[in-house]
């Protein structure tokens, strides 16, 4: 399996995004992307033209749409849904969900905790979380300078809220890429595992909870249990359980790279635990958890320390 760098959450035109779908393509090359997913507010209007681009360039481009409501956001991912963004309310939420999910689509609750009305209405989630934890992805940062500030803070916590109550949601990153940025002033990516970059590749990866979200940093992490290595976002059956663990700086990062790694934490419904770690260095730790595991790496960027990466979870309980 391979990580391939994705951004979940674009715009062009055929909503509010400042480029077309031939400029986002052209951008998301320049970037470095190996996939994005084209996510117009309420409207696929522009995805055959994004993925025809794509296809002649070598971008990967899944189609998708945002559910743009007054109560929260969607960015829903795969072109297979019926589901119309006008027959969504506080109390079908759940259930019109469970429909994109069961056609084949996969569903990310976007940027929860941020401002909302009047700057952006219904940029701040305003639905029962519980009606909305059934989702696939959780974006735990977006947009500019993603893990800074009172919003990144929440959404982290409130994230990790949901996996201690049993909730599985992948971590992911939304840019909510609309302007065409030459180099964005800090910005994230989400890193996909999968076992190629084709779309039903990465809609699997996503889906089964194989990501993470980075600035600067590449990670390498898995778990040892019971003689099996596993991947992030496996379920582990056996108690028993050591995380192994490597970053890298990405040295193609387009804006103020990470100097050094200062620390590695792991995260449960326990506690937390942390490490010092090193660019390059292998870290091995044990992790006692009943529900989930989360690794989280800070480092030095910008002359303080920072959280740069964040892995998607592993889980207890089943066969692994």
């Amino acid at each position: 399996m391979k990580y391939y760098r994705c951004e979940l959450h674009t715009h062009t035109t055929s909503s509010d995004g400042k480029m077309t779908p031939e400029e986002l393509v052209d951008r998301a090359l320049a970037c470095g992307y190996d996939a994005i997913a084209l996510t117009d507010h309420n409207t696929t209007a522009g995805v055959k033209r994004a993925v025809e681009e794509g296809r002649r360039r070598g971008l990967t481009v899944i189609p998708g749409i945002e559910w743009t409501t007054f109560w929260g956001h969607f960015a829903v991912t795969g072109g297979k849904s019926d589901v119309l963004w006008r027959d969504i309310t506080p109390e079908n939420v759940g259930e019109k969900i469970k429909r994109a999910q069961t056609l084949g689509d996969i569903v990310t609750i976007a940027h929860p905790r941020r401002m909302g009305y009047p700057l952006c209405s219904g940029c701040h989630c305003d639905y029962d979380i519980e009606s909305i934890s059934g989702a696939d992805c959780y974006e735990v940062w977006s947009h500019y300078y993603p893990n800074e500030g009172v919003a990144a803070r929440q959404q982290k916590e409130q994230w990790l809220s949901l996996l201690a109550e049993g909730h599985r949601l992948s971590v992911v990153y939304g840019y909510d890429w609309h302007n065409r940025d030459d180099v964005p002033p800090s910005y994230a990516c989400t890193y996909v595992g999968s076992e190629g970059k084709d779309a039903d590749s990465i809609l699997r990866g996503v889906k089964s909870g194989a990501t993470y979200i980075s600035i600067g940093v590449e990670v390498e992490c898995k778990a040892v249990s019971g003689g099996r290595e596993y991947a992030i976002g496996s379920e582990i059956a056996s108690e028993e359980t050591e995380i192994e663990l490597s970053c890298f700086r990405s040295e193609d990062y387009r804006s103020d790279k990470p100097t050094k790694l200062t620390r590695a934490e792991i995260v449960t419904e326990l506690g937390k635990e942390s490490f010092p770690i090193a660019f390059g260095e292998k870290i091995k730790a044990k992790a006692t958890f009943e529900r989930f595991c989360v690794v989280c790496i800070y480092g030095e960027r910008k002359r303080e320390e920072q959280l740069l990466a964040i892995t998607g979870a592993f889980y207890r309980g089943g066969n692994g």
